[in-house]
């Protein structure tokens, strides 16, 4: 009887053994990062042990680096919230992505489990990605899921059921996605549901993207000019060719560097092969060198008169934003671009007056400096010539507030947006005209 009974104890205590499993160790913390484990939260410090079922949620400005069982590498970045479903270091393991970003670098021993398998899977609210690789990051803000892979392979598709857990159902699904190689991004859109087939990103935007793995300096402004930014718009450390797009500048580096091309180790052709924009089987191509803003999933294509540079099968934009030290895309000076995926263009009408409005984001942004917003088929175009202070009318923008800079202003009234040359104040729109 007695021997019976600790039988029955062992059965019983066995599932909060194998839930209380350590799988992660805090390596590096900066700021303030927390992690919630059965309804309790706790403050994390370096050196803690992380258990199986855990969320690791970050603060803003905070950041922190976890080194797995199996030695792999996981960076949370600012405002994130991350679950550790799973991970045992030999099966497939499964994180949930539930806002903000990650960097991960996925040890080579742990890929060996199994060739052309996932050996991490990682999800979000609308996709879900499986590691066949080394070096990656994706971000989410709860709508859009975005992804760029800098070593190795991913599948990425989108999801519809987030509780899945069964690794051999999410093979099937990221199986029937899209494939990337290195330096190739995607998006699943809240509005689209597919994944983007592959493309190449921005050239100066990947090698900054893949040099901030601790996502230091990650509060870039929104856009080179604002107001409130005191800063000069160059990230400290740059000059201003090395952030300014300059075609000559740019074809120089990319000559010598020449990172931003695919390699595919199964011989099948990347998708990226081909630089232009295109459709197919329901999904879009983004141009080759389009900058991504990694936040909000937003694309913004190179404009028309982008040079292509074969050395690196990308078009070279010019004028349509630059990056930060950090990777960031910082748009023209007349754009605004939310984490929430708002993108607020603010344009000259016929009257002379001002005008600020949202524009479709579904589709690749495509900035021109000489023609008016207006919308086509394969991307939204948005003017970025620089206007002059003139007064915008609110009254047909049907939000409850409408905020600026310094205050703000209910609809029906009118709001100043000073865009010169130095300094620039922008409308925020909430919900949209």
């Amino acid at each position: 009887m007695r021997m019976t009974l600790l039988i029955l104890i062992f059965v019983t205590l066995a599932p909060f053994a194998e839930a209380a499993r350590n799988v992660a160790v805090v390596k590096i913390l900066k700021g303030e990062v927390e992690v919630v484990k059965m309804g309790k939260s706790s403050k994390l410090k370096v050196q803690d042990w992380v258990e199986d079922g855990s969320v690791v949620k970050t603060a803003e400005k905070s950041f922190v680096k976890l080194i797995f069982i199996d030695k792999s590498q996981m960076n949370i970045g600012p405002g994130s919230e991350m679950k550790i479903e799973k991970f045992s270091g030999k099966d497939s393991g499964v994180i949930d992505l539930v806002k903000g970003k990650i960097r991960s670098q996925v040890t080579k021993d742990y890929l060996q489990m199994e060739r052309d398998k996932s050996k991490l899977f990682i999800k979000t609210k609308n996709a879900v990605m499986g590691v066949r690789g080394t070096d990656f990051m994706i971000a989410t803000n709860g709508v859009s899921t975005s992804t760029v892979l800098f070593e190795g392979a991913i599948a990425f598709n989108h999801l519809e059921n987030r509780g899945e857990l069964d690794t051999g159902n999410l093979e099937e699904i990221v199986n029937r996605g899209v494939s990337m190689y290195p330096g190739e991004f995607s998006v699943v859109d809240g509005r689209n549901m597919q994944p983007t087939i592959p493309s190449l990103i921005n050239i100066q935007q990947r090698e900054a993207l893949e040099k901030s793995q601790n996502f230091e300096g990650d509060r870039s402004p929104q856009n080179s000019e604002k107001v409130e930014v005191k800063k000069g718009v160059v990230p400290e450390g740059l000059t201003g060719k090395a952030v300014g797009n300059d075609a000559s500048v740019l074809k120089k580096e990319i000559a010598v560097s020449n990172v931003n091309k695919p390699v595919s180790a199964t011989g099948k052709a990347p998708a990226s092969l081909n630089p232009n924009s295109y459709s197919q089987g329901g999904r879009f191509k983004p141009t080759n060198g389009s900058f991504l803003h990694v936040d909000s999933g937003v694309i913004i294509a190179p404009p028309p008169q982008s040079v292509y540079d074969p050395n690196t099968n990308t078009y070279i934009p010019a004028g349509s934003g630059t990056v930060s030290s950090n990777g960031s895309y910082v748009p023209p000076s007349n754009m605004e671009i939310t984490n929430d995926g708002k993108v607020l263009v603010s344009t000259t009408d016929e009257t002379g007056q001002v005008v600020v409005k949202e524009v479709d984001s579904s589709t690749p942004i495509l900035t021109t400096s000489t023609s008016t917003t207006s919308t086509t088929s394969s991307a939204t175009t948005v003017n970025t010539t620089s206007t002059t202070t003139n007064s915008v009318d609110l009254s047909t923008y049907k939000n409850d507030t409408t905020t600026v800079t310094g205050g703000n202003l209910t609809p029906g009234t009118t709001g100043q947006v000073i865009n010169t040359t130095n300094t620039r104040t922008t409308i925020i729109i909430n919900n949209g005209p």
